[in-house]
Protein backbone atom coordinates (compact mmCIF):
# COMPACT_ATOMS: atom_id res chain seq x y z
CA UNK A 1 0.00 0.00 0.00
CA UNK A 2 0.89 3.51 -0.78
CA UNK A 3 1.08 5.30 2.60
CA UNK A 4 1.65 9.09 2.65
CA UNK A 5 -0.44 12.35 2.63
CA UNK A 6 -2.45 10.40 -0.20
CA UNK A 7 -3.67 7.95 2.91
CA UNK A 8 -5.28 4.69 1.41
CA UNK A 9 -5.79 3.25 -1.03
CA UNK A 10 -6.35 0.27 -3.02
CA UNK A 11 -3.42 -0.88 -5.44
CA UNK A 12 -5.80 -1.33 -8.90
CA UNK A 13 -8.28 1.00 -9.98
CA UNK A 14 -11.28 -0.16 -12.06
CA UNK A 15 -9.65 -0.22 -14.86
CA UNK A 16 -6.49 -2.17 -14.20
CA UNK A 17 -9.02 -4.62 -12.57
CA UNK A 18 -11.23 -4.72 -14.70
CA UNK A 19 -8.18 -5.81 -17.11
CA UNK A 20 -7.23 -8.45 -14.97
CA UNK A 21 -10.39 -10.32 -15.32
CA UNK A 22 -10.88 -9.75 -18.73
CA UNK A 23 -7.32 -11.74 -18.91
CA UNK A 24 -8.47 -14.70 -16.73
CA UNK A 25 -11.76 -14.91 -19.06
CA UNK A 26 -9.51 -14.89 -22.22
CA UNK A 27 -7.20 -17.13 -20.95
CA UNK A 28 -10.14 -19.67 -19.40
CA UNK A 29 -11.38 -19.72 -22.88
CA UNK A 30 -7.94 -20.61 -24.69
CA UNK A 31 -7.57 -23.32 -22.02
CA UNK A 32 -11.11 -25.19 -23.33
CA UNK A 33 -13.50 -23.48 -20.97
CA UNK A 34 -17.30 -23.28 -22.89
CA UNK A 35 -17.84 -20.55 -19.90
CA UNK A 36 -15.66 -18.40 -18.19
CA UNK A 37 -16.61 -15.63 -15.16
CA UNK A 38 -13.54 -14.24 -13.21
CA UNK A 39 -14.47 -11.72 -10.45
CA UNK A 40 -11.77 -9.67 -8.39
CA UNK A 41 -11.37 -7.41 -5.82
CA UNK A 42 -8.89 -4.89 -4.48
CA UNK A 43 -8.76 -3.55 -1.02
CA UNK A 44 -6.92 -1.94 0.87
CA UNK A 45 -7.05 -1.02 4.64
CA UNK A 46 -6.10 0.73 7.85
CA UNK A 47 -7.22 -0.40 11.14
CA UNK A 48 -6.58 0.43 14.69
CA UNK A 49 -7.38 -1.74 17.64
CA UNK A 50 -8.21 -1.41 20.85
CA UNK A 51 -7.80 -3.96 23.86
CA UNK A 52 -8.33 -3.78 27.51
CA UNK A 53 -9.44 0.00 27.77
CA UNK A 54 -6.22 1.14 25.58
CA UNK A 55 -4.50 1.35 21.91
CA UNK A 56 -3.38 -2.42 20.80
CA UNK A 57 -1.82 -2.20 17.10
CA UNK A 58 -2.46 -0.47 13.74
CA UNK A 59 -2.54 -2.80 10.82
CA UNK A 60 -2.12 -2.01 7.28
CA UNK A 61 -3.24 -4.57 4.68
CA UNK A 62 -3.26 -4.08 1.11
CA UNK A 63 -4.86 -7.14 -0.99
CA UNK A 64 -6.22 -8.20 -4.37
CA UNK A 65 -7.84 -11.21 -5.02
CA UNK A 66 -10.24 -12.80 -7.68
CA UNK A 67 -11.52 -16.12 -8.42
CA UNK A 68 -12.24 -17.65 -11.69
CA UNK A 69 -15.28 -20.05 -12.56
CA UNK A 70 -15.55 -22.13 -15.48
CA UNK A 71 -17.53 -24.46 -16.93
CA UNK A 72 -16.54 -27.35 -19.11
CA UNK A 73 -18.70 -29.29 -20.81
CA UNK A 74 -21.38 -29.15 -17.99
CA UNK A 75 -18.78 -29.52 -14.92
CA UNK A 76 -18.00 -26.32 -12.80
CA UNK A 77 -14.43 -25.35 -11.86
CA UNK A 78 -13.21 -22.82 -9.35
CA UNK A 79 -10.42 -21.21 -8.34
CA UNK A 80 -8.63 -18.28 -6.31
CA UNK A 81 -5.37 -16.49 -6.11
CA UNK A 82 -3.94 -13.33 -4.81
CA UNK A 83 -1.76 -12.89 -7.04
CA UNK A 84 -2.56 -10.76 -10.21
CA UNK A 85 0.71 -12.44 -12.42
CA UNK A 86 -1.07 -15.84 -11.35
CA UNK A 87 -4.19 -15.21 -13.28
CA UNK A 88 -3.45 -17.32 -16.31
CA UNK A 89 -2.72 -20.08 -14.16
CA UNK A 90 -5.36 -19.86 -12.06
CA UNK A 91 -7.68 -19.97 -14.90
CA UNK A 92 -6.12 -23.04 -15.89
CA UNK A 93 -6.46 -24.80 -12.40
CA UNK A 94 -9.91 -23.90 -12.78
CA UNK A 95 -10.07 -26.19 -15.63
CA UNK A 96 -8.67 -29.00 -14.73
CA UNK A 97 -10.76 -28.88 -11.30
CA UNK A 98 -13.76 -28.65 -13.70
CA UNK A 99 -12.15 -31.56 -15.12
CA UNK A 100 -12.44 -34.00 -12.65
CA UNK A 101 -15.46 -33.00 -10.85
CA UNK A 102 -19.43 -34.24 -11.61
CA UNK A 103 -21.79 -32.93 -14.26
CA UNK A 104 -23.42 -30.17 -12.47
CA UNK A 105 -27.26 -29.43 -13.37
CA UNK A 106 -27.13 -26.20 -12.52
CA UNK A 107 -24.08 -25.81 -15.08
CA UNK A 108 -24.41 -21.57 -16.40
CA UNK A 109 -23.66 -18.27 -15.77
CA UNK A 110 -25.90 -15.62 -16.24
CA UNK A 111 -26.43 -13.58 -18.72
CA UNK A 112 -25.72 -10.10 -19.16
CA UNK A 113 -28.56 -7.16 -18.10
CA UNK A 114 -28.29 -3.83 -18.14
CA UNK A 115 -26.66 -2.16 -14.89
CA UNK A 116 -27.64 1.31 -13.58
CA UNK A 117 -24.81 3.80 -13.95
CA UNK A 118 -23.97 4.49 -10.56
CA UNK A 119 -21.14 6.54 -9.44
CA UNK A 120 -18.31 5.14 -7.27
CA UNK A 121 -19.07 5.59 -3.63
CA UNK A 122 -15.95 7.35 -2.24
CA UNK A 123 -15.66 10.10 -0.33
CA UNK A 124 -11.64 11.45 -0.88
CA UNK A 125 -11.86 12.85 2.48
CA UNK A 126 -11.76 9.13 3.95
CA UNK A 127 -9.35 8.17 1.97
CA UNK A 128 -6.37 10.60 2.99
CA UNK A 129 -6.76 10.25 6.68
CA UNK A 130 -4.05 9.67 8.07
CA UNK A 131 -2.50 6.43 10.59
CA UNK A 132 -1.75 8.74 12.63
CA UNK A 133 -5.05 10.74 12.66
CA UNK A 134 -6.90 7.45 12.89
CA UNK A 135 -5.30 6.41 15.90
CA UNK A 136 -6.37 9.65 17.79
CA UNK A 137 -9.79 8.90 16.83
CA UNK A 138 -9.94 6.03 18.07
CA UNK A 139 -7.93 7.26 21.22
CA UNK A 140 -10.78 10.05 21.40
CA UNK A 141 -13.42 7.86 21.17
CA UNK A 142 -12.58 5.77 23.79
CA UNK A 143 -11.80 8.01 26.20
CA UNK A 144 -15.40 10.05 24.90
CA UNK A 145 -16.62 6.21 25.81
CA UNK A 146 -15.90 5.49 29.34
CA UNK A 147 -16.67 9.29 29.78
CA UNK A 148 -19.59 8.38 29.62
CA UNK A 149 -19.63 6.42 32.50
CA UNK A 150 -16.95 5.57 34.86
CA UNK A 151 -17.84 1.40 35.27
CA UNK A 152 -17.57 1.35 31.43
CA UNK A 153 -14.57 -1.15 30.49
CA UNK A 154 -14.09 -1.80 27.03
CA UNK A 155 -11.92 -5.17 26.39
CA UNK A 156 -11.91 -4.86 21.99
CA UNK A 157 -13.09 -2.54 19.60
CA UNK A 158 -11.87 -0.38 17.07
CA UNK A 159 -12.14 1.74 13.75
CA UNK A 160 -10.96 1.43 10.06
CA UNK A 161 -11.15 3.04 7.06
CA UNK A 162 -11.18 1.01 4.06
CA UNK A 163 -10.69 1.06 0.08
CA UNK A 164 -12.15 -1.07 -2.01
CA UNK A 165 -12.46 -1.73 -5.81
CA UNK A 166 -14.53 -5.09 -7.29
CA UNK A 167 -14.68 -5.97 -10.88
CA UNK A 168 -16.27 -8.99 -12.88
CA UNK A 169 -16.14 -9.97 -16.52
CA UNK A 170 -17.56 -13.35 -17.71
CA UNK A 171 -17.50 -14.33 -21.34
CA UNK A 172 -21.60 -13.88 -21.03
CA UNK A 173 -20.80 -10.22 -22.07
CA UNK A 174 -21.08 -9.30 -18.26
CA UNK A 175 -18.64 -6.84 -17.38
CA UNK A 176 -18.48 -3.91 -14.86
CA UNK A 177 -16.25 -2.39 -11.83
CA UNK A 178 -17.24 -0.11 -8.82
CA UNK A 179 -15.45 1.52 -5.71
CA UNK A 180 -16.23 1.96 -2.73
CA UNK A 181 -14.74 3.52 0.84
CA UNK A 182 -16.36 3.13 4.22
CA UNK A 183 -15.01 4.48 7.44
CA UNK A 184 -16.50 2.08 10.85
CA UNK A 185 -15.61 1.16 14.42
CA UNK A 186 -17.00 -1.03 16.91
CA UNK A 187 -16.89 -1.61 20.86
CA UNK A 188 -17.45 -5.06 22.85
CA UNK A 189 -17.03 -4.69 26.94
CA UNK A 190 -19.15 -4.62 30.05
CA UNK A 191 -19.30 -2.24 32.75
CA UNK A 192 -18.14 -2.88 36.31
CA UNK A 193 -19.28 -1.62 39.77
CA UNK A 194 -16.80 -2.89 42.26
CA UNK A 195 -18.01 -6.70 42.40
CA UNK A 196 -20.92 -6.54 40.06
CA UNK A 197 -20.52 -7.40 36.54
CA UNK A 198 -22.73 -6.17 34.11
CA UNK A 199 -23.66 -8.07 31.20
CA UNK A 200 -21.60 -8.07 27.95
CA UNK A 201 -22.57 -5.49 25.40
CA UNK A 202 -21.66 -4.50 21.68
CA UNK A 203 -22.37 -1.72 19.25
CA UNK A 204 -21.15 0.08 16.23
CA UNK A 205 -21.61 1.38 12.92
CA UNK A 206 -20.70 2.47 9.47
CA UNK A 207 -20.43 4.82 7.13
CA UNK A 208 -19.30 6.26 3.77
CA UNK A 209 -18.07 10.25 4.48
CA UNK A 210 -15.75 10.85 6.84
CA UNK A 211 -17.82 13.86 8.29
CA UNK A 212 -20.19 11.36 9.60
CA UNK A 213 -18.04 8.74 11.10
CA UNK A 214 -17.52 10.39 14.57
CA UNK A 215 -21.36 11.28 14.90
CA UNK A 216 -22.57 8.04 13.90
CA UNK A 217 -19.43 6.34 16.01
CA UNK A 218 -20.59 8.41 18.85
CA UNK A 219 -24.14 7.20 18.60
CA UNK A 220 -23.42 3.65 18.33
CA UNK A 221 -21.25 3.94 21.29
CA UNK A 222 -23.52 5.48 23.44
CA UNK A 223 -25.83 2.59 22.49
CA UNK A 224 -23.16 0.59 23.78
CA UNK A 225 -22.87 2.23 26.90
CA UNK A 226 -26.65 2.43 27.88
CA UNK A 227 -26.63 -1.54 27.37
CA UNK A 228 -23.95 -2.05 29.59
CA UNK A 229 -24.57 -0.05 32.27
CA UNK A 230 -28.29 -1.23 32.00
CA UNK A 231 -27.50 -4.55 32.99
CA UNK A 232 -25.94 -3.32 36.12
CA UNK A 233 -28.00 -4.60 39.71
CA UNK A 234 -29.81 -7.51 38.14
CA UNK A 235 -32.31 -9.28 39.97
CA UNK A 236 -34.39 -12.51 39.24
CA UNK A 237 -37.22 -12.39 36.69
CA UNK A 238 -40.44 -14.24 36.55
CA UNK A 239 -42.52 -16.88 34.94
CA UNK A 240 -45.25 -16.26 32.77
CA UNK A 241 -46.70 -16.02 28.92
CA UNK A 242 -46.25 -12.51 27.36
CA UNK A 243 -45.35 -10.16 25.16
CA UNK A 244 -41.62 -9.13 24.70
CA UNK A 245 -40.30 -6.05 23.34
CA UNK A 246 -37.20 -6.54 20.85
CA UNK A 247 -35.42 -3.97 20.36
CA UNK A 248 -33.64 -3.47 17.07
CA UNK A 249 -30.11 -4.93 17.92
CA UNK A 250 -32.34 -7.89 18.86
CA UNK A 251 -35.10 -7.67 15.93
CA UNK A 252 -32.78 -9.59 14.10
CA UNK A 253 -31.16 -12.03 16.01
CA UNK A 254 -35.01 -13.40 16.91
CA UNK A 255 -36.82 -12.48 13.97
CA UNK A 256 -35.42 -11.33 10.53
CA UNK A 257 -32.69 -13.86 10.24
CA UNK A 258 -34.21 -17.10 11.12
CA UNK A 259 -37.12 -15.49 8.34
CA UNK A 260 -34.00 -14.79 5.92
CA UNK A 261 -33.17 -18.39 6.41
CA UNK A 262 -36.37 -19.78 4.42
CA UNK A 263 -36.53 -16.35 1.77
CA UNK A 264 -33.29 -17.95 -0.35
CA UNK A 265 -34.18 -19.89 -3.92
CA UNK A 266 -31.61 -22.51 -2.37
CA UNK A 267 -33.70 -22.95 0.80
CA UNK A 268 -36.94 -23.14 -1.39
CA UNK A 269 -35.24 -25.81 -3.64
CA UNK A 270 -33.58 -27.91 -1.16
CA UNK A 271 -36.60 -28.22 0.96
CA UNK A 272 -35.57 -26.33 3.58
CA UNK A 273 -37.95 -23.38 3.30
CA UNK A 274 -41.35 -23.65 5.04
CA UNK A 275 -42.27 -20.63 3.09
CA UNK A 276 -42.01 -22.67 -0.55
CA UNK A 277 -45.35 -22.70 -2.84
CA UNK A 278 -46.78 -19.66 -0.18
CA UNK A 279 -46.10 -16.88 -2.27
CA UNK A 280 -49.10 -14.29 -2.07
CA UNK A 281 -50.31 -15.74 1.76
CA UNK A 282 -49.93 -13.94 5.30
CA UNK A 283 -47.36 -15.09 6.94
CA UNK A 284 -47.00 -12.13 9.17
CA UNK A 285 -49.37 -9.30 10.95
CA UNK A 286 -50.62 -6.30 8.92
CA UNK A 287 -48.18 -3.99 8.21
CA UNK A 288 -45.06 -6.06 8.53
CA UNK A 289 -42.88 -4.99 5.41
CA UNK A 290 -39.65 -6.36 4.79
CA UNK A 291 -38.00 -4.59 1.93
CA UNK A 292 -34.48 -6.01 0.46
CA UNK A 293 -32.74 -2.38 -0.60
CA UNK A 294 -31.03 -3.96 -3.66
CA UNK A 295 -28.11 -0.82 -4.17
CA UNK A 296 -27.95 0.22 -0.69
CA UNK A 297 -30.60 2.64 1.90
CA UNK A 298 -30.32 5.68 2.28
CA UNK A 299 -26.75 7.41 2.91
CA UNK A 300 -25.05 4.00 2.04
CA UNK A 301 -24.56 2.61 -1.09
CA UNK A 302 -24.01 -0.69 -2.26
CA UNK A 303 -22.33 -2.31 -5.22
CA UNK A 304 -24.87 -1.82 -7.98
CA UNK A 305 -24.50 -5.42 -9.41
CA UNK A 306 -23.84 -8.67 -7.03
CA UNK A 307 -21.60 -10.78 -6.93
CA UNK A 308 -22.36 -12.58 -10.95
CA UNK A 309 -22.56 -9.07 -12.34
CA UNK A 310 -26.60 -8.90 -12.12
CA UNK A 311 -28.14 -5.50 -11.27
CA UNK A 312 -29.59 -4.99 -7.95
CA UNK A 313 -32.90 -3.71 -7.20
CA UNK A 314 -34.93 -2.86 -4.31
CA UNK A 315 -37.67 -5.25 -3.91
CA UNK A 316 -40.23 -6.58 -1.38
CA UNK A 317 -40.15 -9.47 0.16
CA UNK A 318 -42.80 -9.19 2.63
CA UNK A 319 -45.33 -6.47 2.19
CA UNK A 320 -47.90 -5.97 4.51
CA UNK A 321 -47.97 -9.29 6.02
CA UNK A 322 -47.78 -10.74 2.60
CA UNK A 323 -45.02 -13.17 0.82
CA UNK A 324 -43.89 -11.44 -2.77
CA UNK A 325 -41.06 -13.69 -3.30
CA UNK A 326 -37.77 -15.26 -2.87
CA UNK A 327 -33.96 -14.46 -3.75
CA UNK A 328 -32.23 -16.03 -6.36
CA UNK A 329 -28.78 -15.80 -7.51
CA UNK A 330 -28.01 -17.03 -10.72
CA UNK A 331 -28.28 -21.00 -10.32
CA UNK A 332 -31.03 -21.00 -7.99
CA UNK A 333 -32.55 -18.58 -11.02
CA UNK A 334 -32.67 -21.47 -13.72
CA UNK A 335 -33.44 -23.72 -11.16
CA UNK A 336 -36.64 -22.42 -10.90
CA UNK A 337 -36.79 -21.17 -14.16
CA UNK A 338 -36.94 -17.57 -12.79
CA UNK A 339 -34.84 -14.57 -13.71
CA UNK A 340 -32.16 -14.09 -11.13
CA UNK A 341 -33.25 -11.54 -8.32
CA UNK A 342 -29.63 -9.89 -8.12
CA UNK A 343 -28.26 -11.82 -4.41
CA UNK A 344 -25.48 -13.75 -5.45
CA UNK A 345 -23.23 -12.90 -2.44
CA UNK A 346 -19.81 -13.51 -1.89
CA UNK A 347 -16.47 -12.21 -2.23
CA UNK A 348 -13.94 -13.31 -4.60
CA UNK A 349 -12.34 -15.69 -3.07
CA UNK A 350 -15.24 -18.32 -3.08
CA UNK A 351 -18.25 -19.15 -5.27
CA UNK A 352 -21.36 -17.19 -4.90
CA UNK A 353 -24.22 -18.05 -2.45
CA UNK A 354 -27.63 -16.58 -2.01
CA UNK A 355 -28.49 -13.83 0.02
CA UNK A 356 -29.61 -9.91 1.32
CA UNK A 357 -27.56 -7.04 0.66
CA UNK A 358 -29.80 -4.33 2.22
CA UNK A 359 -32.53 -5.02 4.25
CA UNK A 360 -35.23 -2.50 6.02
CA UNK A 361 -38.29 -3.29 7.92
CA UNK A 362 -41.08 -0.62 7.85
CA UNK A 363 -41.59 1.42 10.96
CA UNK A 364 -44.77 2.06 12.35
CA UNK A 365 -46.87 4.81 14.71
CA UNK A 366 -45.35 3.74 18.12
CA UNK A 367 -43.55 5.68 19.99
CA UNK A 368 -40.49 3.44 21.66
CA UNK A 369 -41.80 4.41 25.40
CA UNK A 370 -45.49 3.62 24.84
CA UNK A 371 -44.16 -0.18 22.76
CA UNK A 372 -42.57 -0.75 26.28
CA UNK A 373 -45.78 0.33 28.31
CA UNK A 374 -47.10 -3.26 29.20
CA UNK A 375 -48.87 -4.79 31.86
CA UNK A 376 -46.45 -6.60 32.53
CA UNK A 377 -43.51 -8.30 29.98
CA UNK A 378 -39.22 -8.63 28.75
CA UNK A 379 -37.50 -6.75 27.03
CA UNK A 380 -34.86 -8.32 25.16
CA UNK A 381 -31.95 -6.52 24.58
CA UNK A 382 -29.64 -10.01 23.67
CA UNK A 383 -30.57 -12.96 22.32
CA UNK A 384 -28.43 -15.98 22.25
CA UNK A 385 -30.48 -19.28 20.83
CA UNK A 386 -31.19 -20.79 18.02
CA UNK A 387 -34.33 -21.47 15.20
CA UNK A 388 -35.33 -24.65 13.76
CA UNK A 389 -35.26 -23.29 10.10
CA UNK A 390 -38.72 -25.17 8.88
CA UNK A 391 -40.59 -25.54 12.30
CA UNK A 392 -39.78 -22.47 13.38
CA UNK A 393 -39.70 -23.14 16.86
CA UNK A 394 -37.29 -21.35 18.96
CA UNK A 395 -35.41 -20.87 22.66
CA UNK A 396 -32.78 -18.67 24.04
CA UNK A 397 -31.82 -16.66 26.79
CA UNK A 398 -32.08 -13.29 26.87
CA UNK A 399 -29.19 -11.58 28.34
CA UNK A 400 -29.11 -7.95 29.64
CA UNK A 401 -33.11 -7.89 29.32
CA UNK A 402 -35.08 -5.89 31.56
CA UNK A 403 -38.33 -7.15 33.10
CA UNK A 404 -41.35 -4.67 33.07
CA UNK A 405 -44.27 -4.27 35.12
CA UNK A 406 -46.81 -1.19 34.87
CA UNK A 407 -44.40 0.75 32.75
CA UNK A 408 -41.17 0.05 34.99
CA UNK A 409 -38.44 -1.80 34.04
CA UNK A 410 -35.56 -3.40 35.89
CA UNK A 411 -32.78 -5.48 34.70
CA UNK A 412 -33.11 -9.39 35.34
CA UNK A 413 -30.72 -12.00 34.98
CA UNK A 414 -30.37 -14.18 31.84
CA UNK A 415 -34.12 -15.55 31.32
CA UNK A 416 -35.36 -17.92 29.03
CA UNK A 417 -37.72 -17.11 25.84
CA UNK A 418 -39.52 -19.66 23.55
CA UNK A 419 -41.87 -19.82 20.87
CA UNK A 420 -42.28 -20.08 17.34
CA UNK A 421 -41.12 -17.89 14.62
CA UNK A 422 -44.31 -18.08 12.72
CA UNK A 423 -47.06 -17.36 15.42
CA UNK A 424 -44.51 -14.59 16.74
CA UNK A 425 -44.49 -13.27 12.98
CA UNK A 426 -48.18 -13.42 13.25
CA UNK A 427 -47.96 -11.95 16.67
CA UNK A 428 -46.37 -8.80 16.27
CA UNK A 429 -48.35 -6.32 17.94
CA UNK A 430 -46.56 -3.08 17.16
CA UNK A 431 -43.91 -1.22 15.60
CA UNK A 432 -41.86 1.93 16.64
CA UNK A 433 -42.43 4.81 14.64
CA UNK A 434 -38.31 5.40 13.94
CA UNK A 435 -35.77 2.90 12.81
CA UNK A 436 -31.94 2.62 13.69
CA UNK A 437 -29.63 2.05 11.00
CA UNK A 438 -26.70 -0.06 11.30
CA UNK A 439 -23.81 -0.35 9.48
CA UNK A 440 -25.64 1.13 6.44
CA UNK A 441 -27.12 -1.70 5.66
CA UNK A 442 -29.72 -3.54 8.16
CA UNK A 443 -32.53 -0.75 9.17
CA UNK A 444 -35.26 -2.02 12.28
CA UNK A 445 -37.86 -0.11 14.55
CA UNK A 446 -38.16 -1.95 17.76
CA UNK A 447 -41.14 -4.11 17.52
CA UNK A 448 -43.31 -6.02 20.11
CA UNK A 449 -44.76 -9.47 20.20
CA UNK A 450 -47.42 -11.12 21.92
CA UNK A 451 -47.81 -14.44 23.29
CA UNK A 452 -43.59 -15.42 24.21
CA UNK A 453 -43.25 -18.17 26.82
CA UNK A 454 -40.98 -16.35 29.50
CA UNK A 455 -38.94 -18.64 32.41
CA UNK A 456 -36.86 -16.80 34.80
CA UNK A 457 -32.81 -18.40 35.13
Amino acid sequence: MSRNQAGIRARLDRGALLALCDRGVQAALDAGADEAEVYAEATAEVEVSLAKNDLDQVRVSDEVSFGVRVFVGGRLGFATANDPGAVVATARDAIAVAKASPVDPGAGLPAARALQDRPDAVDESLLVIETGALAKLAVDLLAWTRGRDPRITVDTGGLAVAHAVRAISASTGVRAAWGSAAGSGHMFGMALDGDTVGSFAYDGDAVRTLAELRPRLESAFDRFVGAATGALGATAGESFRGPIVLPPEAVEDVLIGPLLGNLGGDAVRQGRSALANRVGERIAAPGFTLVEGGPGLAGYPLCPFDREGQPRVSMPLVEDGVLRGFMYDGREARAAGVESTGHAQGGATALPRVGAGALELATGPVPVSELERMERGVIVTRFSGSTDPVSGDFSGVVKGGFLVRDGERRAIHETTIAGNLWDCLMNVSARADAAEVRYGSRAWPALRVEDVSITAG
